[in-house]
């Protein structure tokens, strides 16, 4: 049986930047309307650290330029999609620990953006987070059935891995999907080597590396992103990601300068027609790639008996539900059925 989890990052910009009610409230609700029409359940990563930093500004008397509740807004919202069937999980941008609100913006922490290397003391130590991100989630939510399991490093930041290995079983989450096949970045905001790791399976078990394929069962497991090699250029040249780009160009301004921190003209546009392992974004890709991806997951299913496959999304990336919809509808004509993180769990 091949099942697709479809995931939605729920966040701001990682510079800080962005717009509650138009890079997530009003997305997510798009999102979930298309779903809830072809009966696709998703996986929501609530990114915690940025909902404190907003909460605590908002209880002080910001309104942060706001003339809606941000916090009330975000919060009947994950618990509206979870009494629909959707599911909710735990993500964490350590950049938002210290963030400070100051003349009308975010600033946030740029050197502690990688949680795989964070050193956090206190209240705002890395268990600390993790545990308090799972009660926030779970007090939010306020259902019985609800239990908190799975957790997603930002931008996949989940390397060393050992420390975030040991907190996680500690507070009890069971669940990573911050990996994904091939993927590797040396830039100043994201360092991982996921190289080694082959899209053939689906889970895998983890101990002390997400990166090894336990055969024993152990108390973690790893539920990758889908991820195939394309070239650069081919994921750019689309209306989705053009028009993404362009409703917040900092942001992509400042990501693009974090991976290209070396060299001149020549290589950034060397960079642009080099292959890099893609994830399989429903939210920034075109017809044409969602046709192309599924074909690989045919082949996947076919040949090495994979059933799990991850999706990523974006709330803040939306631009047009058309592809999603394309995509839901394709997918269901090729047998995938939709399941969320809750319940590959059970």
């Amino acid at each position: 049986m091949k099942k697709l989890l479809l995931t939605l990052d729920y966040e701001l910009y990682g510079n800080g930047t962005g717009d509650v009610f138009k890079d997530m409230i009003e997305p997510t609700d798009s999102i979930l309307a298309v779903c809830n029409k072809f009966d696709a359940k998703i996986t929501i990563f609530f990114e915690v650290v940025e909902y404190w930093a907003l909460k605590k500004e908002w209880d002080k008397g910001n309104t942060m330029g706001y003339s809606k509740n941000p916090i009330e807004a975000m919060e009947n919202q994950i618990r509206a999609a979870y009494q629909q069937g959707h599911d909710v999980q735990l993500h964490i941008h350590p950049q938002w620990v210290n963030a400070v609100y100051e003349n009308g913006k975010w600033i946030v922490d740029f050197n502690a953006w990688r949680l795989g290397v964070y050193k956090g003391k206190g209240e705002n130590s890395l268990y600390q987070l993790l545990k308090r991100g799972k009660e926030t989630l779970e007090n939010i939510i306020n259902i019985p059935s609800y239990e908190c399991v799975a957790f997603r490093a930002g931008y996949y930041n989940i390397q060393p891995c050992m420390e975030i290995l040991n907190a996680m079983r500690d507070v009890g989450l069971t669940i990573d999907s911050s990996v994904y096949p091939g993927g590797k970045e040396t830039g100043s905001l994201a360092h991982y080597d996921f190289s080694e790791i082959t899209n053939d399976k689906g889970s895998w078990y983890i101990d002390k590396d997400v990166l090894i394929d336990e055969r024993r069962k152990t108390a973690l497991m790893e539920l990758p992103i889908v991820a195939f090699p394309i070239r650069r250029i081919s994921k750019f040249l689309t209306i989705e990601r053009i028009k993404s780009i362009f409703k917040n160009r900092q942001s992509a301004k400042d990501s693009f300068e974090a991976k290209i921190s070396k060299g001149g003209k020549l290589a950034k546009i060397r960079y642009f027609f080099q292959y890099e392992w893609q994830t399989w974004d429903y939210c920034l890709f075109s017809n044409r790639l969602h046709r192309k991806y599924i074909q690989k997951c045919n082949e996947l299913y076919r040949h090495k008996n994979r059933e799990c496959f991850v999706l990523i999304g974006h709330s803040k990336s939306l631009v047009a539900t058309r592809p999603l919809e394309f995509l839901l509808h394709h997918a269901k004509h090729h047998d995938y059925i939709f399941q969320t993180i809750h319940q590959i769990r059970h």
